[in-house]
């Protein structure tokens, strides 16, 4: 009973994803089919990869409004890259130079010059939108290679190359988050920044790093938009953030830093992928959809938090 209480105390997530799955397996024969999970992976792989970004952010105490716009600008780079050279290589590259970019500016000027995030990164989320929708002028940008194409609808023992990307992106990341020096030197100054300086932790540049990981992240997810919606459209990141952050915070990731993981993160997203899809069998408008993933994200996040104080009070 103990493990299990410790168990819930770390995954604070678990009984809203059982909730969820025993109440749309009882609703629609449809929802435990391989043709359906097979659905939920591709639709949430980009959402999974930026969340993994978002959460190294918010364990910093930090904030990237930019991410979903930069997925937006990414594609839009690679994706004209692509259509003048044919190349994916290139067009990886372009995708991910650019995503450093954005990072490193957002970067620079939260973790050296001290500015506040938030703006910070609304501000940056405007300037990559207007490249996205400059260099595409306002349309999606055709000539994606067959290559990419193809990767976006192959499997691997049944599980699409794009999600497989996206679990590499949580493989990787959860391992730098828990068994390196720079993952615990996030996770310290995420929860005493004071503490963190004192211990000789240079943290101008430790919270600049983060920055950029989620930059990065963004380009490799604006190439997995491309190659799972067959274009590169401008404004794929429109709808994402609202997501992006939703997957983290029900997670139970905090907002002010120091508390939580990638793994929680991955069991948030699929909560709202789970909600998705269970609410698209039964027939729910879109926007009606829209209150009920702000509810459960309300929810959600309160019961996170009830049970992460717990465990901190114990």
């Amino acid at each position: 009973m103990s493990s299990i209480v410790r168990l819930l105390k770390s995954y604070p997530s678990l009984p809203i994803i059982g909730a969820l799955l025993a109440l749309f397996s009882s609703l629609s024969p449809y929802f435990f089919t391989p043709g359906n999970a097979e659905s939920i992976l591709l639709a949430n792989s980009v959402v999974l990869i930026a969340a993994v970004g978002m959460t190294m952010v918010f364990l910093t105490g930090g904030i990237d409004l930019s991410i979903a716009t930069v997925i937006s600008a990414t594609a839009v780079v690679a994706g004209v890259v692509m259509a003048s050279t044919d190349s994916v290589f290139l067009g990886t590259c372009a995708a991910l130079f650019t995503g450093l970019a954005f990072g490193l500016l957002n970067g620079i000027c939260v973790g050296f010059f001290g500015l506040n995030p938030f703006i910070t990164t609304m501000g940056t989320a405007l300037v990559a939108r207007g490249i996205a929708f400059t260099l595409s002028e306002g349309i999606a940008v055709k000539g994606t290679p067959d290559a990419l194409l193809d990767f976006g609808f192959e499997l691997a023992w049944g599980i699409p190359y794009i999600m497989l990307v996206g679990i590499a992106v949580v493989i990787v990341c959860a391992f730098v988050m828990s068994q390196t020096t720079w993952g615990r030197q996030v996770m310290l100054f995420g929860s005493n920044r004071n503490a963190a300086r004192y211990c000789g932790m240079n943290t101008r540049l430790i919270e600049t790093s983060v920055y950029v990981l989620s930059g990065l992240l963004a380009g490799i997810a604006g190439m997995m938009s491309i190659a799972n919606l067959g274009n590169a459209l401008p404004g794929v990141g429109d709808t994402l953030l609202l997501l992006i952050i939703g997957g983290v915070v029900l997670g139970g990731t905090h907002m002010n830093g120091g508390e939580g993981s990638i793994m929680r993160t991955v069991l948030g997203v699929t909560i709202l992928a789970i909600l998705t899809s269970g609410l698209n069998l039964m027939g729910i408008p879109f926007y009606d959809q829209l209150i009920v993933q702000g509810a459960l994200i309300f929810v959600g996040y309160t019961l996170a938090m009830k049970l992460g104080n717990s465990n901190a009070n114990q």
